[in-house]
């Protein structure tokens, strides 16, 4: 049975964290009336903890828009030489197929106008510009299964890396930003990340690191005797890895600075600012140690002036806890994010 609600539920759900947000209706300008962050553990204990928020009754779902983390999604920007050229047929399947090498048949994916995030229509407007955003069948049914196995129905189901990068794009935009911010997102086996300036999408780079590969390492390195321990370590808000940070971000630190060192021969930019979203607060020394081993400063996006723009008013309990910028991926997913002059 699912449960009717009269107000709207959000969530974002990553691998080691649910978000969620209550508000007063299903799109913005709306008020969060509350919110919640769920540690992922067992899928029993993390289940009831999102009945309790959401007031599921037993044996019921919780209706709710959701974002999540597929672990094959791509943000794609096409430049092409002809306009004309995007009204051919099969061309957004020749254009996933040579620049973002994967097989259009195994994937799910939209065409969209860089500047506003909405579809793309060439008997419409037609664009030099297109931006592909997708994931592949198996891993976004991966996702659905995980959302009802936590008791979650999904009204609405998107890819948050999508979303997420609207968020951040409105708030260089509104900032002006000298230099371009790269956005982290660190999932358990991959992280995906992606260079965002004054122009969107600059860059986009899947990396072969993750919360694993942290976690092995560490294992490695304090002669745990499995990875359970690690985890339990790893997650913990007592262990200062600060003098071990850098070597357990070692393979991270390598890709990310011939990733962004290319993008920076290339077009003359430069990557100043990094932005680690939603990340555990176990977890914030990651962002210090990549910031200094980058040579990077961590970007905070002003919260206050950015909700403001984007429809969304905070009750007074929500506006009192001192962790709001973890919570930005979640009010992406609800917020007005057409670009103002772009």
């Amino acid at each position: 049975m699912i449960q009717k609600k009269a107000k709207a539920l959000f969530a974002e759900v990553s691998h080691y964290q649910v978000r969620l947000a209550r508000t007063d209706k299903n799109t913005s300008p709306l008020t969060v009336e509350d919110v919640v962050s769920i540690p992922v553990g067992a899928t029993s204990e993390t289940r009831r903890a999102i009945d309790d928020f959401a007031g599921t009754p037993k044996g019921t779902f919780a209706r709710a828009n959701c974002a999540v983390y597929p672990q094959a999604r791509f943000l794609h920007k096409h430049l092409a030489e002809n306009p004309a050229k995007t009204r051919q047929k099969g061309y957004p399947e020749t254009i996933l197929e040579s620049e973002v090498s994967v097989n259009p048949a195994e994937v799910a994916f939209k065409t969209l106008y860089p500047a506003t995030g909405k579809n793309y229509d060439p008997t419409d407007t037609l664009s030099r510009e297109t931006l592909y955003v997708g994931a592949s069948h198996e891993s976004l049914k991966e996702e659905q299964r995980r959302l009802v196995e936590l008791g979650i129905y999904p009204n609405r189901l998107e890819i948050a890396s999508v979303c997420l990068f609207a968020g951040t794009k409105r708030a260089v935009l509104e900032e002006d930003m000298d230099g371009s911010a790269l956005v982290l997102e660190i999932g358990e086996n991959q992280c995906y990340g992606y260079v965002v300036n004054l122009s969107g999408l600059a860059l986009s780079l899947p990396l072969d690191f993750g919360i694993s590969s942290i976690s092995s390492s560490l294992e490695a390195e304090l002669g745990l005797h499995d990875s359970l321990s690690a985890r339990k370590v790893l997650f913990s808000k007592t262990f200062d890895f600060r003098d071990m940070g850098s070597k357990l971000l070692e393979d991270l630190i390598s890709q990310v600075n011939a990733s962004t060192g290319q993008f920076e021969i290339k077009t003359g930019k430069s990557v100043r600012s990094l932005f680690l979203p939603g990340i555990p607060s176990s977890l914030a020394w990651i962002g210090e140690v990549l910031a200094e081993e980058l040579g990077m400063e961590n970007w905070h996006p002003p919260l206050k002036e950015w909700l403001e723009q984007a429809g969304i008013t905070l009750s007074p309990k929500v506006k009192e806890r001192e962790n709001l910028q973890d919570f930005l991926p979640l009010f992406c997913q609800m917020a007005q994010l057409e670009s103002p002059t772009q």
